[in-house]
C-alpha cells in the first residue's frame, strides 16, 4: 500500500507540464502506481480545462489553418519504443547511461533526460545508507523496489519521497532485499564518492 505522495504543488506543477522532465518522469512513475494521485491529477487537469473555456477568446493567426492542414497530413508518431522492459513505465521507454558502482553495495545509473533537473537510478544493498546530499530546489525519489527509512517514515515500492530539508541523516535500506530507487533533483549535491560520480559525468 501506498502512504507517501507528490505535495499538491509537484502535482500541479505536473499536471501544468511545468516540472523539468527528469522531475516529471519520477512524478509519473509514482502515478502509475497509485489510484489516490491519478484521481487527484483527474481533477487537476479537468479544473484546468474549465479555467480555460472561460477564458476570452484569442484570434488565431492567419496561416493557422494551412498549417493545420500539413500536420493532420503527417504520419502518426509511433510511440517510443521499450528500451528498458524489466522497468515500469514510463521508465520502460527512458534511455539510462552505464550503471556507475559508487562505493560497496550501491550503484547509480544516470537518466538521459533535457531540462535543468537531472536524475537516475539508485541501487542499494541492504543496510546501507543512501547517499548523503544536500539540495537547492525540488528532490524527487520513488521506490521501485526494496525499502527504506529516514526520519520522516518508512517508504516502500510506489511511495515518493519529497524531502523540504537536507538529509542530515541518510535514508538507510531496511529489510532482505535491496532497494531501487529512481530519484531526480533540481538542485541535489551529492556528497562522498557519488558527488565525484555527478561532477565526472556532468550532472
Amino acid at each position: 500500500m501506498i502512504h507517501h505522495h507528490p505535495t499538491e504543488t509537484t502535482l500541479a506543477a505536473y499536471a501544468a507540464g511545468t516540472l523539468p522532465e527528469a522531475l516529471a518522469i519520477v512524478t509519473a512513475t509514482h502515478i502509475g502506481r497509485c489510484v489516490a494521485c491519478r484521481r487527484s491529477l483527474e481533477t487537476l487537469e479537468a479544473t484546468g480545462g474549465a479555467l480555460l473555456e472561460g477564458m476570452a477568446p484569442v484570434a488565431m493567426a492567419g496561416d493557422a489553418w494551412d498549417r493545420l492542414l500539413v500536420r493532420a497530413d503527417e504520419p502518426a508518431p509511433q510511440p517510443p519504443r521499450i528500451l528498458n522492459p524489466e522497468l515500469p513505465a514510463p521508465l520502460s521507454r527512458v534511455t539510462f547511461g552505464r550503471w556507475w558502482p559508487i562505493g560497496f553495495g550501491m550503484r547509480y545509473r544516470p537518466l538521459r533526460a533535457a531540462g535543468a533537473a537531472w536524475g537516475g537510478l539508485l541501487l542499494a544493498s541492504p543496510n546501507r545508507s543512501l547517499p548523503s546530499h544536500g539540495h537547492a530546489g525540488r528532490e524527487l525519489t520513488c521506490i521501485l523496489s526494496g525499502s527504506f527509512a529516514d526520519g520522516t517514515g518508512v517508504y516502500e515500492a510506489g511511495d515518493l519521497s519529497e524531502p523540504v530539508t537536507d538529509h542530515d541523516q541518510p535514508p538507510v535500506v531496511i529489510g532482505t532485499e535491496p532497494c531501487l530507487c529512481i530519484i531526480a533533483s533540481e538542485g541535489m549535491r551529492l556528497r562522498g564518492l557519488l558527488g565525484l560520480v555527478q561532477r565526472m559525468i556532468g550532472q
